[in-house]
Formats: structure tokens, C-alpha cells, sequence
């Protein structure tokens, strides 16, 4: 069977992302994550906040950098903004969490991770990553967090920036 570059490529992303949903702990029945690019944001997303002109937020996750990065996405972005590296990086493939039942948003502060945190990434080194929203600026913008960060990191204005008091998704019970 000869198979096409792009093909192959798509099959080893595909691999790669059922590698790192077992690595970081992330299950089918918790979480249903859609592959999608440049801007695009299918039906049945997951609506986490929205922009001061109440532009609706969606989370999204990339992989950059060795690592899978949650952040936000909106069709005018053209990709999945994250925060990395003290910037916001827009990466143009990506996945968009899809309406998850069983799971709400829990106040939080200071670098605090809940037991049922939903997971949605991790770190090139493999630290697993949080999905985390917080307001900032007049808008409620989703995020990543893992205890070391000591807050909830977003993607805005073209930087990253840390909120300490934010809301992390749990698994309900």
C-alpha cells in the first residue's frame, strides 16, 4: 500500500495524540477533543468565555514546542492561541474540546490544582496541564495551569499572562 506524506503525517498526529490522551490521563468518556484548523470551530464546542465585546471564547490545545498546550480559540484568531514562553503563540492545527457533561468550573487561586482537575495536556517534559479561564481585561479568557505556575496562564495581547485567582474544569463526581 503506498501511502501519501500528508496521509502518513496525519496518521503519526493521530498517534501522537492518543499517546499523549493516555499519558496525561485523559479518557474518551471525559473529554472529546475535534482536530480543526485555521480558526475553524465545529459545532458542539465548548463555550469556556468570551471577550470584552462578548465575543464567545472556545478551548482549544496544540502541540508546540514538545508539549500539548490548551488556550482559546475564536474564528477570527485563524488558529489556536497559547500561552508559551511569556508570549501568545497562535498555532494553526489544533483540537477544540467539544461540550464535556459532567464537569464545571471551580474557583481557585494561587498555583491550586483540584483533585478532579480535567486534564487537558502537558508539558514537553510531561507535567500534565490543567484547563483553567480567568478574568482579565474585561473579558473571561480560557487558559492552562499546573501548580508551578502559581496562577492560571491565558493568552492576551500577545502575551502570557498570570491571573491569580481563576477557575479550573473538574470531573463532577
Amino acid at each position: 500500500m503506498d501511502l501519501s506524506k500528508k496521509t502518513c503525517r496525519h496518521v503519526l498526529m493521530a498517534l501522537a495524540v492518543a499517546g499523549i490522551m493516555l499519558t496525561a490521563g485523559i479518557s474518551a468518556s471525559s473529554a472529546q477533543w475535534q482536530q480543526a484548523s485555521n480558526g475553524f470551530v465545529p459545532r458542539g464546542a465548548m463555550r469556556a468565555g468570551q471577550e470584552s465585546n462578548g465575543a464567545p471564547l472556545f478551548v482549544c490545545r496544540a502541540f508546540f514546542n514538545g508539549g500539548l498546550h490548551p488556550g482559546k480559540i475564536r474564528p477570527e484568531f485563524r488558529g489556536c492561541n497559547i500561552p508559551y514562553g511569556g508570549r501568545e503563540n497562535r498555532v494553526g492545527r489544533y483540537e477544540v474540546l467539544m461540550d464535556v457533561r459532567g464537569v464545571r468550573w471551580v474557583m481557585r487561586r494561587n498555583g491550586n490544582v483540584p483533585r478532579r482537575a480535567l486534564p487537558a495536556g502537558r508539558e514537553a517534559n510531561g507535567a500534565p496541564l490543567y484547563l483553567c479561564r480567568a478574568f482579565f481585561n474585561g473579558g473571561l479568557h480560557p487558559g492552562k495551569i499546573r501548580r508551578e505556575f502559581n496562577g492560571c496562564n491565558i493568552p492576551y495581547g500577545g502575551r502570557e499572562q498570570r491571573v491569580s485567582n481563576y477557575e479550573v474544569l473538574i470531573q463532577r463526581r
